[in-house]
């Protein structure tokens, strides 16, 4: 009874992220496990990295298993965002980068190495479950509290050769399950960005059955945090989809500690930035 009650008392916030409307819903940074389900352009990958990112300004570490980009794609959205966006993509892949542009890039290196580098661990690649938990147990070893941790994304994590079966489902059900136990022995927040099923690209608000593969990934989820493109219709959301600043809605359907609701962006996809609207 003590140990449960000393749980419950303990069970306070790591920290809060930036976008404050956001955050309350949330109820603040803590020992959970979200699923971030999105249809493509919705920028989810990019959403959890602006908030990996200002986690590691306020001063704490971050574990992104990243499935999909690469390192260097993944810095050169953080240099775009430091910038406020003066600095593109096209700048720094074009090849050919002014020296203008070059003075700007290394003054946003610069910022990066000493504001977020140090606390900040990219594992891109191949995303491997019985590795996962050693990498965040030694960042929560080495900085004293257990990291942010976000896997990009959780329809990808790949089992081990013996667990490799012919039925997906069954596999995303592990890797679900994987997934939460971590998050309960760890301690640490989990954020798992989550493919959605196709028949759920057109929709505003995508619900719980939206999210791809495995129902397990509800189940096992003590948030679900949705991003969508704004649009009461179709053509709407698709005139919207090509903006370079999208509004982009972010819905929380299910929240164990806390409120659902619902919480509106603009998302810059040029400066790779979520900004809060209202």
């Amino acid at each position: 009874m003590d140990k449960t009650t000393l749980d419950i008392l303990s069970n306070k916030p790591l920290g809060h992220i930036e976008h404050n409307a956001l955050d309350a819903l949330l109820g603040g940074i803590r020992q959970y496990l979200c699923i971030v389900p999105g249809g493509p352009g919705t920028g989810k990958t990019t959403f959890m990295h602006q908030v990996c990112d200002s986690w590691a300004i306020a001063g704490h570490p971050v574990v992104i298993f990243e499935g999909e980009l690469g390192r260097a794609s993944m810095l050169a959205k953080s240099l775009t965002r430091i910038s406020g966006g003066e600095l593109t993509y096209d700048d720094m892949y074009s090849g050919d980068m002014s020296a203008e542009k070059r003075e700007l890039f290394d003054k946003m290196v610069d910022i990066y190495t000493h504001s977020i580098a140090e606390r900040m661990f990219i594992i891109s690649g191949e995303i491997k479950n019985t590795e996962m938990r050693k990498a965040i147990e030694e960042v929560a070893e080495k900085y004293g509290e257990p990291p942010l941790v976000v896997v990009d994304y959780a329809q990808i994590v790949s089992l081990p050769q013996d667990l490799r079966i012919a039925d997906e489902r069954i596999g995303l059900k592990l890797v679900a399950s994987e997934l939460r136990r971590i998050v309960d022995e760890t301690h640490c927040p989990l954020f798992a960005i989550s493919s959605i099923n196709r028949m759920n690209y057109d929709k505003q608000t995508t619900g719980l059955q939206a999210i791809g593969g495995c129902s397990m990934f509800e189940y096992s989820a003590d948030l679900v945090m949705s991003l969508s493109i704004k649009g009461d219709k179709n053509d709407e959301r698709n005139a919207n989809m090509m903006l370079k600043k999208r509004p982009v809605v972010a819905s929380i359907t299910k929240n164990r500690y806390g409120s659902c609701g619902v919480v509106e962006f603009e998302f810059n996809a040029p400066a790779a930035t979520f900004t809060e609207i209202g």
